[in-house]
C-alpha cells in the first residue's frame, strides 16, 4: 500500500521574519565585506605593532558580528515540511523558503509513542532528561485546523519530535505504525473541539 502526504508548519506571522531575514542577511554582507576588506589590508601591508592592533581586532570584530548576524539570520524566516511515504516520515527544516536541510528521517518501526501534547505522557515525555526534544515548528500557538503533536522515536538514541500539524498526518502514520504506539490517552481532534 502506497502512502504519499506533506504538509507544513509556516510562522504564522509571514511578512516579519521574512523582512528581519532580509536585513540581517544584508547587514551579515556587509560586515563580512568590511572584515574581509580589514584582513586584506592588514596582510598586504607591513605596519607598525599599533597599527597591527587596530586592524586586526578590528577585523576580528566585523567578522565577529557577521557570524552573530549569520546565526541570528538562520533563526529568521523559518518553517518545517513534514513528508510521510510509505511508512518513512522525512522532517526538514526550511529556512527563508527556499534552503532545506534535512531535521530526521525515520521509519515508523522507529516510533515508540505518538499522541497529542495535551496528554500526562508527553509531560513524562518531556520532563525525562535523557530525552533530547527537537522543536518542529515555528509556531507557539497551533495554527487554524492543526495540534501540537508528538512523536517519541528512536533516532540517535530517544528523541521528542515536537510538530504542528494537521491529523491527516497522524491517520497517515497509524496506516503503517503499529497500534500500540498511539498513546492510549489520544483524543480525535474532533471530539476534543466539540467538548471545548
Amino acid at each position: 500500500m502506497e502512502a504519499f502526504y506533506e504538509e507544513s508548519s509556516i510562522a504564522g506571522n509571514k511578512t516579519t521574519p521574512s523582512k528581519k531575514y532580509t536585513v540581517l542577511n544584508v547587514f551579515s554582507v556587509i560586515f563580512l565585506v568590511f572584515g574581509i576588506i580589514n584582513v586584506i589590508i592588514f596582510v598586504l601591508r607591513i605596519p607598525i605593532l599599533a597599527d597591527m592592533l587596530l586592524l586586526g581586532s578590528t577585523a576580528l570584530m566585523f567578522l565577529g558580528l557577521w557570524f552573530v548576524l549569520r546565526k541570528m539570520k538562520m533563526n529568521t524566516n523559518v518553517s518545517y515540511d513534514y513528508c510521510f511515504v510509505s511508512g518513512e516520515l522525512r522532517i526538514s527544516r526550511v529556512i527563508n523558503i527556499n534552503r532545506r536541510r534535512l531535521v530526521a528521517k525515520f521509519e515508523t518501526d522507529d516510533i515508540i509513542q505518538i499522541g497529542d501534547m495535551d496528554s500526562p505522557s508527553f509531560d513524562r515525555f518531556y520532563a525525562d532528561p535523557t530525552i533530547k526534544k527537537v522543536y518542529c515548528t515555528a509556531n507557539a500557538e497551533a495554527g487554524e485546523g492543526k495540534f501540537f503533536m508528538y512523536i517519541l522515536a528512536n533516532y540517535n538514541g530517544k528523541q521528542l519530535f515536537l510538530l504542528e500539524c494537521r491529523e491527516n498526518l497522524l491517520m497517515n502514520i497509524m496506516k503503517f505504525a503499529k497500534r500500540t504506539t498511539l498513546d492510549s490517552n489520544y483524543v480525535m481532534q474532533e471530539k476534543k473541539q466539540k467538548k471545548v
